[in-house]
Formats: C-alpha cells, structure tokens, sequence
C-alpha cells in the first residue's frame, strides 16, 4: 500500500516537472524577460502604487511604506498568478486529460507550483529590500513560512474551481480579473489600514482573506511581533474551507467535464 502511494507521487511528480517545462517552452516565461517581469512585477507594481499613492497614504520619506507595499504586493502577487494560472490548468491540458490515466487535479498542482517557484525569487528582491531598511532579523520571521503555505492551501482549492468552471465558462476569466481587483483594493496593499475605523479593519479581516495573510505577513516581518491568534484562524479557516470546498467540487466534475471535451 506504501509503496503504490509513493510510486504515485513520484509519478505525479514527474508528469508535474514534464507540463513546467513544456509551458516555460511554449509561453512568456521562456525568454529570460518574460521570465525576469514575472520575478521582479511584484517590485514594479510597489514603485508605481508608492509614487501614485504615497503622498496620500504614506508617512513621509522616512517611512517604510514602500516596504508595507511591497509585503503585500509580493503575497497578491503569489495568489493572482497561481489562481490565475489554474483557469486554463484544463483547458490547456485537453488531450493529456483525454489520453491518461493519471490523477487529474495534477494539472492544478502544476499551476500552483510554477506561481510558488516565482514566488521564491521574488522573496530574494524582497530580503534586499528589507535589508535596505535594516530590520533586524527576527525568529517571528518564521512564521512568513506558515502563513505562505495557507495561501497555498487557499489557492490550491480556488484554482480547482476555477479551472472547472473556466471549462464550461469562459468568460469567468475576466469576471476573476474584475474581483482580483476588488482583494487588491480591499487588501490594504497601498494604504494603511490604522487610516480606517475599527469596524472596517475587522470587515476586511473576516471578508478578505488575502487581507488576513498580507497582515500577518506584515507584523511578522516588519514590526517582528507575533500575529494574533485570530488573524491565524480566519485564515486557517479559508484556506481549509476552500481547499476542501474546491477538492470536491473538483472531483465530482472532473469525470464530466473530460467526457464534454
């Protein structure tokens, strides 16, 4: 029983590796500029929201608001590029579902995984700036690994959706552009959110998950202080919610959707 377990992981695995290389292939991301813009467009989308926004939300030159920025556009940038990605996980995978008997939601995982692999080298543009505003390190800097891997545990389940419901709905992807729009605005990735009442900084946090992990990155690292333990279970309690909501959801579509296509 063990050893079939793990001769399916190492073979989903393998199919994993073999559909990133065949997308960096055929896509943006296999020229070295397509490459660098998905890396460094968390930074560029900081350096234009600070000198768009800064004179309204920011605290003066001496601030770190652009760090505050850019903690939260590097986690949106992570959960925009792997849910986005998932839309055409499908779609995109047509005759490999059709042809193989392999586990279909490694199609997703793929997705999932190429957006994480980004996501790393982004953290090292990141480090640099942090280094730049000489925050010392501190051991609440660990919890950035757990709170990273409950949004992708939350990604993991909306990509499943998504990519079932952009089968049948091709319009969805730019319905999902319109309400990744709405998160980033309600993220507080530009503005302070101490700037607004109290009602409203606790609607965002129970409505806006991607509120609730940029948040938690931003005490962890920025002001090296531990999270409140409410802010870990809101977003404990999205990240299962959706990824059990999407796992079956997922599987009980899946059959369908190969048989229309």
């Amino acid at each position: 029983m063990i050893r079939r377990r793990v001769d399916e992981l190492q073979q989903n695995m393998f199919v994993i590796h073999q559909l990133v290389i065949r997308d960096k292939k055929r896509s943006l991301s296999s020229t070295f500029m397509g490459e660098l813009w998905e890396v460094i467009n968390p930074l560029i989308n900081m350096v234009v929201m600070v000198l768009v926004f800064g004179k309204m939300f920011g605290d003066g030159s001496s601030s770190r608001f652009p760090l505050y920025v850019l903690t939260g556009t590097t986690i949106y940038g992570l959960f925009t590029s792997g849910t986005t990605m998932c839309l055409n996980a499908l779609m995109g995978n047509k005759n490999f579902l059709i042809k193989t008997q392999i586990k279909k939601n490694v199609y997703v995982d793929q997705k999932i995984l190429s957006a994480f692999r980004n996501f790393l080298f982004s953290l090292m543009i990141y480090a640099f700036v942090i280094a730049l505003y000489r925050i010392r390190p501190s051991v609440t800097w660990l919890l950035f690994i757990p709170d990273v891997l409950l949004t992708i545990i939350m990604m993991l389940g909306i990509g499943k959706i998504l990519a079932v419901i952009n089968v049948t709905f091709a319009d969805i992807t730019y319905f999902y552009k319109i309400f990744t729009l709405f998160l980033m605005y309600g993220s507080a990735i530009f503005y302070r959110v101490d700037r607004l009442s109290p009602t409203m900084q606790k609607c965002m946090t129970i409505l806006n998950p991607l509120y609730t992990v940029i948040s938690i990155s931003r005490e962890c690292v920025m002001e090296r202080m531990y999270p409140n333990w409410k802010l870990w279970a809101i977003a404990s309690v999205y990240a299962g919610g959706c990824y059990v909501v999407g796992t079956i959801f997922f599987n009980r579509k899946i059959e369908d959707i190969v048989a229309k296509m």
